[in-house]
C-alpha cells in the first residue's frame, strides 16, 4: 500500500505546480486606522529588502495582508493608504518556514495627499512568536556573535551539542545525523561560505517542516545574501598573528548591486531586474588545530643527527637498533604550535538574480571552494612531523532556481476582487543544482610519482647458477635423445644470490640512509651482504619496506606517506514546491512538493609504498622452475655436458621452464618494455623472454601503473588497490558495469560507483483553528541503493531452501512442521550432502528436530567446527550472479505535526510530534562486489551490508512560553524521542564460507530532555539569552562500530541500553550582549565631550556542561602504543559507560568599536555612512583547561596507569634502554587532543561601504 500512496501523491502533486524543496517565509499581518482601529482594506503593502522590492499585494476586507514567498533575511516592510501617512518598519526577519507578523497603524495625512509623511519605525520581534520553532541568527547578529562555525553556532541554543570530535549532536542523536543546507540545498563536500555572504542561519532542531528530511537530528541552513539595490562592499581581515604562533590569517569580500534597472526613476515602477552578488575569502593558518599544552618534537640538531645516523648498536646484543631508542626528556623540546601542518584554504561564490518581471525571479547560483592542508598523528610527528601527508579537497555547487508568484493582488492590479479569490497568495519554485566534491591524499614529497613512495635505491641482486653433487646413479634422457646414466656428477639445481649491493636513491633521503647505515656498518665488519633477509634482519629498509617504529610509540625519521587516494562525490537534484492559500472559513497554506536526488559516489586507492612488494612477486612467476621432468625412471630435460669426442665431461643443466599461463600481465608488459629498450641484466646480458628480471635493481622511472592488470593489484585479495568509479589504473569510470564485467574480466574487474536514488514528496497544510495554529505534514521519501544485496548474508553462493529439498540422494525428506518453506537447509557436507543438520531463518537457527538452538556451533560441531549449508551447486563454489538480487526500495510515510496554543497574548503552548528518516551513511552500506569476492582473503573480514535500511526517529515535544516582561521572556520545553533501525557492527557468526563482521539495522536509542530557554531582549545596552538542557540518551550504541570490542573480544551481538557518548547530562548555554548604540540614544561616558564608546560592545557566551560518559577500565593497559599495533584488552569496572568525565566550562568574547565616517556626497538609495570595526575575538577567553577525553583505568587525561602498574614494570625491564621508554612514553601519553583548545586571541578589522 505504501508504493500506491507514494505514487498517488506524485501524481497529485505533479498536477499541480511543480516539484521540489524551498527555503521560504513569510510576512502576515493587520493594517488598521491607528485611532479608530477599523480594519483598512486594500492597503498597499510592498516588502523590499537591500533596496529591491521582493513582494506586496493589497489588504483584505478584514485589513489582513500576506506577502510570500520570502527568502530569509532582514525587509522593510512599507504599507500605504489612501489619505494616510506612509508607513515603513525596518528590520523585519523572515526566518524560513515560518511567518513573521507585522501589524500597522495608520494615521490619516492632514495635509492630504501632497502632504503626508513617511514613519520609519524600527520593527520590534515579537518576545512569543507563534509560529517560530527554529532558532536564527541574522546577518547583523552573526558580526557580534563570539563564535563563527555552524556546529559552535548551534550549540549555543539549547537542543544542540558539539562533541569531543567535532561533530554536533542534536538532542542526544548521532552526530551523522545532522545535516547543512545552503538556501535550502543540502549539501556535500565542503559547506563553508563566506561570512559576508550569509543572510541567515538557521537552526532547526524540532517540529520539522514537511519539506525537510533524510536525517535524524537537525539540521543548519544557511541563506546567502541576494543583490542589492545599491552597491554594497564589505572587506574583512582577521589574524592571530600578533598573539600566538597559531598565524591564523583569514580575509573576505563581499559585493552586491544592480546590474540592470528597469524603469530606473520611474518611481514604484523601477525595479531591478538583474542584480549580483560576489564573495570569497581566503584562510592561511600554520597550525589550524592548536593543541592545549603545546606538542613534544624533537630537537632539531637530534633529529639531524638521527636522520644522519638512524641506526645505534644494539647494548643487549649483535646488530643494531633504531638510534631513536635513546632518546631522553634532554632530547625533546615542548612547543606551542605544531610544524607543517600548514592549512590553506579559499572559496568564492556568485549569485546572479534576473526579475522579467515584478512576479518572477530567476537565480543563478555558483560556488567553488579550494582546502590544503598536511595530515596530523602523534606517532608520526615527534621524529617526523618533515613528512606529514598533504590532503586537498575542491568542492564545487551550482544551482538554477526559477519562483514565480501565480495570482497577487496590488495596486497595479485593477481586479481588486483578486484579493477575495478562493485561492490567493500562490507561487511556485523549481530548482536544479549540481554538487561536486573532489578529493585527494598524498605524499606532499612524491604527489602522484607513486612508484617514488617506496623507492630507497637500486638494490643489484648478483644471482649464480647452484649446482649439487649427486654421487648416486640417476637414469636421463639427454638433449640428443640418448638414455644414459650417470653417477658422481654435478646438477644445476636452482639460481640464489650471492651478493648484494646497494646505491642510494635521492627520492627519499632519510629512508636510505638506513640501508646506507647497515651497508656501512657491514663493510666496516667485513661481511657480504648477498640477500634481503639480512637487510631486513640489520634494520636496513628494503624498497616498499616499512621502517621499524621506536618501542611502538613512534615513526622513526623517514617514514613518508605509504598511500594514495582520491574520490569523487556528485549529486545531481531536482527540487520544487508550490504553496497557495486557501480561503475557507479558516485560512489554510498548502504546500507541496517533490524532491529527486541521483547520487555518484567513487574512490580510488593505491598502497603506493607497497608496490616494490608486489612487483617482485609479479615478475618472472612463469619462469621460476627448471625445465624438466620425470618418465618413468628418467628424468627428461637436461642438457648434458659434452667434449668434443663425445664424451660426458661432469655437469648437467637445465633451461629455463616457461609456463605461459603463469605469466603476469605486469611482468609481459615490463618484459616487452626492457626488452624493446635493449635492457641488459647485472651481468650484461640482454634481458629476453626467460631472464631474471631483477625488479629492484631497476628505477621507479622503469614502471607505470598500466602494465598491471587488475587482478595484478587485487592480488588475490590480498590487495594493493581499491576502487569503485574508477578503473584499477586511477581514471574515472562513468559507465555502470554488470555483475560479470569483475566476476569474468580478470583484466579490468570493472567496479561501478555507488549510485544510490533519493526521492520525496509532501503535503503540508497551515492553518487556524480558532486560536489554534496547526501545520500538519506527511512526508514520504523513497531510498534505492541501486545496487546488488547479498542473497543470504549468511552465505557466499545459492542456497537451497526447505521447500527446495524434497528429497536426498534419492531418499525422500519430511521436514519438521516448525520449519517454513523459506528456511536455509544445512547438512553434513556441501559438496556431497547425505543428511540434513540444521536449519536457519535469518538470524535464527534450528537443529534437524526443528528446534530452536542458541548457537549454530551445535550444528557446526558435526561438522569440524563450519556449518555446511545445502549449496545449489555444491560442486561450484565460486561466486556467481545468482547469489545476489536487486536492492529492494524502501519507502517511509513520514507524520509530522505542529501546533500551537496561545493562553493569552503573553503565554502560549506548542507541541510537535516528528517522525523523521534517515538513509544509511555510505560507508555502512556500499558493498562493492570486490568485498564478496576477496572476503575469503581479507584480513579484517569486515564488510559493509548492501541491504541495509534508513533509520527511524519519532519525536514528541512540548513546550510552554510565557511573556515575563516587556522585553523578556521565558520558555519550558519537555522533549522524547525513539531511534530504531540505527546502524550498528554485527558478526555473522557460521557465515559460509567464513564468519564475518558487517553492519545492520540494530542499534535503538531513547533520548528524554527538559529544556529551559530565557530571552532578555536589549532596550539598552544589554540583551541576554539563557538556556539549560537536562538530557537523558540511553541506547545500544553510541555510534556505528560501538560494538568493535565487543566483537573482537568474540562476544555474541549484544544489545543493551547504556549512557551514549552524547549524553551530556547539564548543559548551560548564556549569551551576553553589552554594546553602546550610536548618536542620539548613545547613554555611555562622555570624555572629554567625546563619546568614546559609541557603537563599541562585546559578546560573551558562556557555556558549561557536564562530562560525557566513559567506561572505567579493571586494569592498566598500554594506550601510548595501541595504535602501533601493541593493542591490550582490559576488562570493565562497574557498568559501560558508567564514569563521567569532568565538567567543561568555556568563555568566548568578541569586542568590537564601529567608527561611522559620513561620506560627502550622499546618493539615493545608497548608506550615508562608510563604517570601519575593529574587533577582537578571543576563544577559551578563560584558557580553562577543558577535558574532552580520559584513559579509562585512571580518569586522567595525561596518564594511563601502565607504567606504574606492575605489568608495565614489568615491561620496562624488557626495553633496549628503560629510561628512554619511560621518557617517551610519558610523551605520548600526554596527549594535547584529550583537552579543548587553548585560548586563542584574534584581532580583526572590517570596512562596509
Amino acid at each position: 500500500m505504501s508504493k500506491y500512496l507514494y505514487l498517488t501523491v506524485i501524481l497529485v502533486v505533479s498536477s499541480m505546480y511543480a516539484f521540489g524543496q524551498a527555503n521560504f517565509g513569510e510576512i502576515r499581518g493587520k493594517i488598521i486606522d491607528g485611532k479608530t482601529k477599523k480594519a483598512l482594506d486594500y492597503a498597499e503593502i510592498v516588502v523590499k529588502k537591500d533596496g529591491i522590492a521582493k513582494g506586496g499585494g493589497l489588504s483584505d476586507d478584514l485589513g489582513n495582508y500576506t506577502v510570500k514567498p520570502l527568502e530569509p533575511g532582514e525587509y522593510v516592510v512599507e504599507v500605504t493608504y489612501v489619505g494616510y501617512n506612509t508607513r515603513q518598519y525596518s528590520g523585519v526577519v523572515v526566518t524560513g518556514n515560518n511567518i513573521s507578523y507585522v501589524n500597522v497603524e495608520l494615521s490619516p495625512s492632514k495635509g492630504g495627499e501632497k502632504l503626508k509623511t513617511v514613519t520609519v519605525t524600527r520593527y520590534k520581534t515579537n518576545l512569543i512568536e507563534p509560529d517560530k520553532n527554529q532558532k536564527s541568527f541574522s546577518d547583523k547578529d552573526l558580526v557580534k556573535m563570539a563564535v563563527r562555525s555552524a556546529g559552535a553556532l548551534a550549540a549555543t541554543s539549547s537542543a544542540a551539542n558539539t562533541t569531543a570530535s567535532g561533530g554536533v549532536s542534536f538532542l542526544g542523536q548521532r552526530t551523522d545525523a545532522t545535516r547543512v543546507f545552503i538556501d535550502g540545498v543540502p549539501v556535500i563536500g565542503d559547506a563553508g561560505i563566506p561570512q559576508g555572504a550569509q543572510s541567515q542561519v538557521d537552526i532547526i532542531q524540532s517540529g520539522v517542516p514537511a519539506q525537510y528530511g533524510d536525517f535524524t537530528g537537525g539540521a543548519i541552513n544557511y541563506t546567502t545574501k541576494g543583490p542589492s539595490r545599491y552597491v554594497r562592499k564589505s572587506f574583512e581581515v582577521i589574524s592571530s598573528s600578533l598573539f600566538d604562533p597559531y598565524h591564523y590569517n583569514y580575509a573576505q569580500g563581499f559585493m552586491s548591486g544592480p546590474l540592470w534597472i528597469k524603469n530606473k526613476g520611474g518611481g514604484d515602477k523601477e525595479y531591478v531586474a538583474l542584480g549580483f552578488q560576489l564573495s570569497g575569502d581566503l584562510n592561511y593558518t600554520q597550525d589550524p588545530s592548536p593543541l592545549y599544552g603545546g606538542v613534544y618534537v624533537v630537537k632539531d640538531d637530534v633529529l639531524e643527527e638521527l636522520e644522519q645516523n638512524p641506526l645505534a648498536p644494539n647494548p643487549q646484543g649483535s646488530g643494531f637498533v633504531p638510534a631513536s631508542s635513546f632518546l631522553t626528556n634532554d632530547d625533546i623540546v615542548l612547543e606551542k604550535a605544531r610544524r607543517n601542518v600548514d592549512y590553506l584554504r579559499g572559496s568564492l561564490q556568485a549569485k546572479l538574480e534576473y526579475q522579467p518581471n515584478k512576479h518572477s525571479t530567476i537565480t543563478l547560483f555558483g560556488s567553488g571552494s579550494y582546502r590544503n592542508s598536511n595530515s596530523y598523528s602523534r606517532a608520526h610527528y615527534l621524529l617526523n612531523y618533515k613528512n606529514n601527508a598533504e590532503s586537498v579537497n575542491q568542492t564545487y555547487r551550482t544551482y538554477l532556481k526559477f519562483t514565480q508568484r501565480l495570482r497577487n493582488a496590488s495596486a497595479d492590479d485593477k481586479d481588486k476582487d483578486a484579493s477575495k479569490s478562493l485561492i490567493t497568495d500562490a507561487f511556485y519554485t523549481v530548482r536544479l543544482d549540481y554538487q561536486t566534491s573532489i578529493g585527494s591524499s598524498k605524499s606532499t614529497l612524491h604527489g602522484d610519482n607513486i612508484f617514488d613512495y617506496g623507492y630507497v635505491g637500486k638494490f643489484d641482486h648478483y644471482r649464480a647458477p647452484v649446482y649439487r653433487y649427486n654421487q648416486n646413479e640417476k637414469k636421463f634422457i639427454d638433449q640428443n635423445g640418448d638414455t644414459v646414466a650417470r653417477r658422481g656428477y654435478f646438477e644445476l639445481a636452482g639460481y640464489q644470490d650471492t651478493l648484494l649491493t646497494f646505491k642510494a636513491s635521492d627520492k627519499n633521503v632519510e629512508r636510505a640512509r638506513y640501508t646506507t647505515n647497515f651497508f656501512n656498518n657491514a663493510e666496516e665488519l667485513d661481511r657480504t651482504i648477498f640477500a634481503d633477509g639480512q637487510v631486513f634482519e640489520g634494520l636496513g629498509v628494503l624498497n616498499g619496506r616499512s621502517l621499524q617504529n621506536t618501542y611502538s610509540l613512534f615513526l622513526n625519521p623517514g617514514t613518508n606517506a605509504a598511500g594514495y587516494s582520491k574520490s569523487q562525490a556528485e549529486r545531481i537534484s531536482a527540487y520544487a514546491m508550490g504553496e497557495a492559500s486557501l480561503n475557507l472559513k479558516n485560512k489554510h497554506d498548502l504546500q507541496f512538493g517533490m524532491t529527486y536526488e541521483q547520487n555518484l559516489y567513487s574512490g580510488y586507492s593505491l598502497s603506493a609504498n607497497s608496490l616494490w612488494l608486489l612487483m617482485p612477486l609479479l615478475a618472472n612467476s612463469h619462469i621460476l622452475e627448471l625445465d624438466n621432468f620425470e618418465t618413468g625412471d628418467y628424468t627428461v630435460g637436461g642438457i648434458h655436458s659434452y667434449d668434443e669426442t663425445g664424451r660426458f665431461l661432469d655437469t648437467i643443466t637445465y633451461n629455463t621452464f616457461v609456463d605461459s599461463d603463469a605469466q603476469k600481465t605486469f611482468d609481459k608488459n615490463l618484459r616487452a618494455k626492457l626488452m624493446a629498450e635493449g635492457r641488459t641484466d647485472v651481468h650484461g646480458n640482454l634481458i629476453t623472454e626467460t631472464s631474471f628480471i631483477d625488479i629492484n635493481s631497476l628505477s621507479p622511472e622503469d614502471f607505470s601503473i598500466d602494465m598491471f592488470s587488475a587482478d595484478d593489484l587485487w592480488n588475490n585479495g590480498n590487495s594493493y588497490v581499491s576502487y569503485y568509479g574508477y578503473d584499477h589504473l586511477g581514471n574515472r569510470d562513468r559507465n555502470r558495469p554488470s555483475l560479470a564485467e569483475f566476476l569474468y574480466d580478470e583484466d579490468n574487474r570493472r567496479v561501478g560507483s555507488f549510485a544510490p536514488i533519493y526521492s520525496a514528496a509532501w503535503l503540508q497544510d497551515k492553518f487556524a483553528f480558532k486560536d489554534l495554529i496547526f501545520r500538519l505534514g506527511v512526508r514520504i521519501e523513497r531510498y534505492d541503493a541501486n545496487q546488488f544485496v547479498l542473497a543470504d548474508p549468511y552465505s557466499l553462493y545459492p542456497v537451497k531452501t526447505a521447500g527446495e529439498v524434497s528429497s536426498i540422494q534419492g531418499r525422500d525428506i519430511a521436514h519438521p512442521s516448525s520449519i517454513g518453506d523459506d528456511y536455509a537447509v544445512y547438512v553434513n557436507n556441501s559438496e556431497s550432502p547425505s543428511e540434513i543438520l540444521g536449519y536457519r531463518k535469518d538470524n535464527t537457527w534450528f537443529d534437524a528436530n526443528g528446534v530452536e538452538i542458541s548457537t549454530p556451533d551445535v550444528i557446526a560441531n558435526e561438522t569440524g567446527g563450519q556449518v555446511q549449508p545445502f549449496l545449489v551447486d555444491g560442486q561450484n563454489q565460486d561466486i556467481v550472479k545468482e547469489s545476489f538480487k536487486d536492492y529492494e526500495p524502501q519507502v517511509n510515510v513520514l507524520p509530522r505535526v505542529w501546533f500551537s496554543f496561545p493562553i493569552n497574548s503573553e503565554a502560549q503552548f506548542f507541541a510537535n510530534y516528528d517522525v523523521m528518516a534517515q538513509r544509511p551513511t555510505n560507508g555502512a552500506t556500499f558493498t562493492p562486489i570486490n568485498q564478496y569476492y576477496f572476503l575469503e582473503a581479507s584480513q579484517s573480514r569486515t564488510i559493509a551490508n548492501s541491504n541495509m535500511k534508513p533509520r527511524i526517529r519519532t519525536n514528541y515535544e512540548l513546550g510552554f512560553k510565557q511573556k515575563l516582561s516587556d522585553n523578556s521572556a521565558l520558555s519550558l520545553i519537555a522533549q522524547y524521542a525513539e531511534t530504531r533501525n540505527d546502524f550498528g557492527l554485527v558478526r555473522l557468526y557460521q557465515a559460509y564460507p567464513v564468519t564475518y563482521n558487517t553492519y545492520s539495522n540494530i542499534d535503538f536509542s531513547t533520548t528524554k530532555s527538559f529544556r529551559a530557554e530565557y530571552e532578555l531582549r536589549g532596550e539598552g545596552r544589554v540583551s541576554l539569552s539563557a538556556n539549560y538542557a537536562l538530557l537523558f540518551a540511553d541506547g545500544t550504541g553510541s555510534n556505528i562500530n560501538s560494538q568493535s570490542a565487543l566483537i573482537a573480544a568474540n562476544q555474541p551481538n549484544l544489545r543493551s541500553l547504556y549512557p551514549l557518548d552524547v549524553d551530556v547530562r547539564h548543559k548551560i548555554v548564556g549569551i551576553f550582549d553589552y554594546r553602546f548604540k550610536g548618536k542620539n540614544d548613545y547613554t555611555g561616558p562622555v570624555w572629554f565631550g567625546k563619546k568614546v564608546f559609541t557603537n563599541a560592545g562585546a559578546n560573551f557566551i558562556i557555556s558549561g556542561k557536564s562530562g560525557a560518559p566513559y567506561s572505567k577500565q579493571g586494569i592498566a593497559i598500554s594506550s601510548a602504543q595501541s595504535d602501533l599495533g601493541r593493542v591490550q584488552r582490559s576488562f570493565l569496572d562497574g557498568n559501560p559507560f558508567g564514569s563521567r568525565l569532568p565538567w567543561q566550562f568555556k568563555v568566548d568574547m568578541n569586542a568590537s568599536k564601529t567608527f561611522a565616517i559620513k561620506k560627502k556626497n550622499q546618493k539615493k538609495f545608497r548608506p550615508d555612512t562608510k563604517q570601519y570595526t575593529v574587533f577582537l575575538w578571543v576563544q577559551n577567553l578563560l584558557n580553562n583547561r577543558i577535558v574532552d577525553r580520559v584513559y579509562g583505568y585512571t580518569g586522567l587525561p595525561n596518564d594511563d596507569g601502565y607504567l606504574n602498574s606492575p605489568q608495565g614494570q614489568q615491561y620496562i625491564q624488557e626495553q633496549i634502554n628503560q629510561q628512554s621508554f619511560m621518557d617517551l612514553y610519558n610523551v605520548k601519553m600526554n596527549n594535547p587532543s584529550n583537552f579543548a583548545i587553548p585560548r586563542l586571541a584574534r584581532l580583526g578589522f572590517r570596512m562596509t561601504f
